[in-house]
């Protein structure tokens, strides 16, 4: 939940410089969303684009859309084809039926506050309220293999399951109560920490928590 002054809302234009600067901050490279690319993603689907915001200052990011299910038939799928160069402009759909969750951001100074957690929370819950909706799913990262990189992805990942090894970015995923669909190699060659790979997951629809306080607001 949200707290200690720190407010949950959905983008505005005006936070698109502030964003590309919190995205820089946050990734290497071509993988930081760009100005230009967060205010296509806005245009394409501003309810999808939600911030962390406390005493006038983003912390976090995170950014989502509705797609078709026919676009998980097009293989081999890679992250440019399903986020349509992270624009959004030819990928969302008003009433797809799949949410798809595409990345989350927190700036370095807030680890440890689970604020990426939050706003992930966050998107979950909106998309399984959304009328049309069947599934909330997103591709994330295998981000330790370029550790271990004789493994082949699908022994990577199934030996995060049993517990013989660890990765942080799918233990972030999975013991939040999310579920491997399918492995992906290939899926964005510039994420060199994962090897170029993806790991399509899903999340289930979440036990609401009526004791769950603190401020969420859409606008």
């Amino acid at each position: 939940m949200a707290g200690d002054g720190l407010v949950l809302r959905t983008a505005r234009p005006e936070d698109v410089g502030e964003l590309a600067r919190l995205e820089s901050d946050c990734w290497p490279g071509t993988m930081a969303v760009s100005e230009e690319q967060i205010a296509s993603r806005l245009e394409a689907y501003s309810d999808g684009q939600w911030v962390a915001e406390k005493a006038g200052r983003l912390l976090g990011y995170s950014s989502a859309q509705r797609i078709d299910a026919t676009r998980l038939d097009q293989p081999p799928l890679t992250y440019e084809d399903v986020t349509d160069f992270d624009r959004f402009t030819a990928t969302h759909t008003s009433d797809g039926s799949l949410y798809q969750l595409v990345g989350v951001s927190s700036h370095p100074s807030t680890r440890g506050q689970r604020l990426g957690r939050q706003l992930v929370d966050l998107q979950v819950a909106r998309g399984w309220s959304l009328s049309g909706v069947h599934t909330v799913l997103g591709f994330t990262r295998p981000a330790g293999r370029h550790l271990l990189p004789n493994v082949p992805l699908e022994q990577y990942v199934a030996a995060h399951k049993n517990g013989s090894a660890t990765d942080p970015t799918l233990s972030f995923h999975l013991d939040a109560g999310a579920v491997v669909l399918s492995q992906h190699e290939h899926f964005r060659p510039d994420d060199l920490e994962s090897l170029g790979a993806g790991v399509l997951i899903s999340y289930p629809r979440p036990i609401l928590d009526a004791e769950s306080g603190g401020k969420t607001t859409s606008g």
